[in-house]
């Protein structure tokens, strides 16, 4: 569903009014819906179009995982349950019933291969009929009570598993008649042919196509799903094949262009529904997390004399693990490198590869400290650091004394610092305050610290080594690596430390690359979500923090994430193994064991005034009468999904009739509107790109980046920004600095004042009937509770200031158009000043990282599609410190599309369950 276009043509109309097209003028109020993917929507919305090539090519695209949002199965159910005059059922023919149809393909379906490997592949190599360019074609056949993947002629390729035999047996004991059509891609195979050593290796994975008639395509359907297997859209068809998938709900007149662009489709497609995978992760990960015992064996170390915060009895056991992950001794249970003895030889096995060694692997050199965000993890790492000063400067000297014996011997410079890489500008401020408010004041005094960060941070290679710690941010680190002259490069550390280092989960960004090219005793990675959409996030982590042999990603996927996504008895033991290795390199503790005061949860539901109702009513006919007439409309630019269908009623449950009444040409004003809902729905998994030093960024939890719309999308990052901004300028630049050249007097842009005429997003005068209902809570208990207002919307926080302004009421607001500085300013104000007991703030600038713990109610404005958003906002108040009682106020609207949002929600917190939070 949604848009096959480039999004930019949206603006086709504006740019034809703008150019005195007077016929422009004349645009229907209704336009057309067109497929495309959500992927290319996302994209080409959230990341800057940057020209690449003499072709005009657009390039810079970031990924985007399309699992975040929900299926289109659970799109039409929403859909059909909200909108039933919509959904009327459609009849077919009995000549319909007997046609021949594709139902649809499954895909990846894991084969073992047989035969000689030799043979296989040079059969593979000198195949030249492909049906589907790169796949070979084969076919399912019955042999000796196997289900066997052969060739055309009937030579064995390869086994298939016993989930699909089982569900073909079914099929066929049901009398159901239909035809498999079996595509391998042959250089994935062939691939696999040439890197296993043993045949039990040899596992690949095919997509198989299911023919058959018409009515039978129910009865398929569910003898696959009760043996666990989904259909989904086949990358290939034979031609002239018509497709009808029996696992997808459809609404009438709201049918896909699937035809047009089917062979057209990405290879890399998921390979189980979003709900089945989602199940099989939470159940995995619920069954390790109780098997862990590393937590439970730790007695503890007290902090050092110069902590004037004592250790809570978690933070020592924390202490007690870094310091054996460090230092040694690893005890002999979770050690993962096993004495054995083999012909009368000493050797050393691993117990997840069995790799064996001569050589003894002492398994220190650092690990992962997972546990739940406000656990003190900071904490934690500043007694390491302060524990360990004596054996960094041993470790330092030792090296300086190596030189002076053998000048001639070059090596990088050590030194005794920890070097922390820290989120954004403004954690490293929170760390500063950590160790101001935990080190007492000789400590402090005494502790050499460097913020390597900003246009004049601190190059000199001898006075950075001569600090005890450094902190700075990822984007600092990329943007020295790509100029290649970073002087920590130069430099080996005593210890690491990753903040927030699920950031590096994907091997192939520059930050991954930048901060493992970095040479350290120690190393070390903090984050709450070591494991976000998949297993090969935390293998990203292991292959950092160099865990031999782990320190590859391909052997955590060979061992662990492929084994597992083979099902039964190979998901058991990837499983057992994930479980071994865990145990070993990873510490991970749930907020359970801080007893915090209790989360107390209301949720508000609001009734529209007449008024309201009446406009809700009428977008929503307005909405969906484009959806009716999706082919053939009046104006094919004006592209619309579901995704704008949702945003506008929403919006509208927020802004009552200070909205103005919907129109397509206005459509331009609710970019920022879309932008933002979309960064939010992807939560810390999406990423953008900045358009200068192309480094990508996750949306949230990034730290400052800055978009610019009023001549270009560019996205700037801090550091980009800071680059660009004069000396003593303490305001961020209002239009973007690099389409400035281009103007010949550069526009000073700033966001329209609120109810400006100019901008005509609101009227003059309306009612919100939520903003009443929020009012009426904060003014509850206002002088003694401080608040937080979390919407993800930039433009509803403007509502909320002005009903804030006519009540009377005193609050600061942080969103996306706050400098650093000011932020922290407005942090510190907020924690101390009794007299500002509010603070709003967009769900993505306050969902990572900040200690709020001195308010103790949150306010979240508008349900999200993706609860674990909202649990991210309420943790920065419900942390270490809080001492009262979190009271969490959410706001529905009846009989609307939040009321839908929030019943869909448990199902979305299946999918958030996949990450440890």
């Amino acid at each position: 569903m949604s848009l096959k276009r480039p999004y930019a043509d949206v603006f086709a109309d504006d740019r034809s009014i703008a150019d005195g097209d007077e016929s422009a003028c004349a645009i229907q109020d209704t336009p057309a819906l067109q497929e495309s993917s959500w992927g290319n929507y996302v994209a080409e919305l959230l990341n800057p179009v940057t020209p690449h090539g003499a072709d005009g090519e657009y390039a810079d695209y970031c990924p985007v995982d399309e699992s975040l949002f929900f299926t289109q199965r659970q799109i039409d159910q929403w859909a059909a349950e909200n909108f039933p005059s919509l959904t009327t059922s459609i009849s077919s023919s009995p000549d319909q019933e007997g046609e021949q149809i594709c139902y649809g393909m499954l895909f990846r379906v894991p084969v073992k291969l047989c035969g000689d490997m030799a043979v296989l592949d040079s059969r593979l190599s000198s195949a030249d009929d492909y049906p589907f360019r790169g796949h070979y074609q084969m076919q399912i056949v019955r042999h000796e009570d196997q289900t066997i993947i052969g060739f055309p002629d009937s030579t064995s390729f390869g086994e298939a598993n016993a989930q699909l035999e089982k569900a073909l047996k079914t099929i066929a004991d049901q009398r159901y008649q239909i035809d498999l059509e079996v595509l391998a891609h042959v250089k994935s195979i062939r691939e696999v042919i040439h890197k296993s050593t043993k045949e039990k290796d040899a596992v690949v994975r095919v997509n198989i196509n299911l023919y058959g008639a018409r009515c039978t395509a129910q009865g398929v359907g569910r003898e696959l799903s009760r043996n666990k297997l989904y259909l989904q859209r086949p990358d290939y068809m034979r031609p002239g094949s018509h497709y009808d998938n029996p696992h997808e709900l459809k609404l009438p007149d709201y049918q896909s262009s699937f035809q047009d662009y089917v062979m057209h489709l990405p290879e890399e497609k998921k390979s189980e529904s979003e709900i089945n995978k989602a199940e099989a992760f939470k159940t995995t990960l619920s069954t390790v997390y109780s098997s862990l015992t590393r937590g439970q064996k730790l007695i503890g170390l007290e902090g050092d004399d110069s902590l004037k915060t004592p250790l809570l009895l978690h933070q020592m056991q924390a202490l007690d693990f870094m310091t054996q992950r460090e230092s040694g001794p690893i005890p002999e249970e979770f050690r993962l490198w096993k004495l054995i003895e083999i012909d009368g030889k000493t050797y050393y096995r691993h117990i997840v590869t069995n790799n064996t060694s001569p050589i003894f692997h002492p398994e220190t050199g650092g690990g992962i400290l997972a546990d739940e965000m406000g656990m003190g993890k900071t904490l934690s790492i500043l007694a390491l650091i302060l524990r360990t000063r004596d054996s960094a400067y041993e470790w330092a000297h030792e090296a300086t004394l190596a030189h002076e014996i053998r000048p001639e011997h070059k090596r990088r410079r050590r030194t005794r610092a920890t070097l922390i890489v820290a989120s954004s500008d403004l954690m490293i401020n929170e760390w500063f305050q950590e160790m101001e408010r935990h080190f007492r004041n000789q400590v402090r005094g005494a502790l050499r610290t460097i913020k390597y960060h900003g246009t004049n941070r601190e190059t000199n290679p001898t006075k950075l080594c001569d600090a005890d710690l450094i902190i700075t941010t990822y984007h600092t680190l990329a943007s020295d690596y790509a100029k290649d002259r970073s002087p920590l490069n130069g430099i080996e550390w005593y210890r690491l430390v990753l903040d927030e280092a699920h950031i590096i989960r994907r091997q192939s960004t520059v930050l991954n690359r930048t901060v493992t090219e970095l040479n350290a005793r120690s190393r070390w990675c903090l984050t709450g979500t070591p494991i976000q959409n998949r297993l090969e996030d935390i293998g990203a982590l292991f292959a950092f923090i160099k865990a031999n042999p782990f320190h590859t990603l391909s052997t955590f996927k060979k061992h662990i994430s492929l084994p597992f996504d083979e099902g039964g008895k190979r998901r058991a033991v990837a499983t057992e193994n994930f479980t071994l290795l865990l145990d070993s390199l990873c510490l991970r503790r749930t907020k359970d064991l801080l007893h915090l005061p209790d989360q107390r949860d209301c949720v508000r539901v609001i009734e529209f005034s007449a008024e309201e109702k009446r406009q809700y009513e009428q977008t929503k006919k307005t909405m969906f009468r484009a959806a009716k007439n999706q082919v053939g409309g009046f104006d094919q630019r004006s592209t619309l999904g579901m995704f704008q269908v949702w945003l506008q009623l929403r919006i509208l449950c927020n802004h009552g009739t200070y909205q103005q009444p919907f129109s397509w040409n206005r459509r331009k004003l609710h970019l920022l509107d879309e932008r933002e809902a979309i960064e939010t729905s992807l939560g810390r998994n999406g990423e953008v790109t900045c358009s200068a030093c192309k480094q990508t960024m996750p949306i949230i939890g990034s730290g400052l980046y800055r978009r610019f719309t009023e001549h270009c999308r560019h996205v700037l990052c801090s550091e980009c920004i800071e680059q660009s901004t004069p000396d003593g300028q303490d305001t961020l630049p209002k239009s973007c600095p690099l389409c400035a050249p281009l103007w010949a007097n550069p526009p000073h842009h700033q966001r329209p004042t609120l109810f400006s005429e100019d901008e005509g997003y609101f009227r003059s005068q309306g009612r919100s009937s939520k903003m009443e209902a929020l009012m009426v809570d904060v003014k509850a208990d206002l002088g003694v509770s401080k608040s937080i207002i979390f919407s993800c919307w930039t433009h509803t926080l403007d509502l909320i200031q002005l009903y804030l302004k006519a009540a009377g009421i005193t609050f600061q607001r942080i969103d996306g158009e706050c400098a650093t500085s000011k932020r922290q300013h407005i942090l510190d104000n907020f924690a101390h000043n009794p007299q500002l007991r509010v603070l709003i703030m967009t769900t993505g600038t306050g969902a990572v990282g900040l200690n709020l713990a001195t308010a103790n109610r949150v306010f979240l404005v508008e349900p999200q599609w993706n609860p674990s958003v909202e649990n991210q906002a309420i943790a920065r108040a419900l942390r270490l410190g809080q001492e009262q009682p979190v009271q969490v106020t959410r706001y529905v609207v009846n009989r609307s599309v939040e009321q839908e949002m929030r019943s869909l929600q448990d199902r979305k917190l299946e999918i958030a369950g996949i990450a440890w939070e």
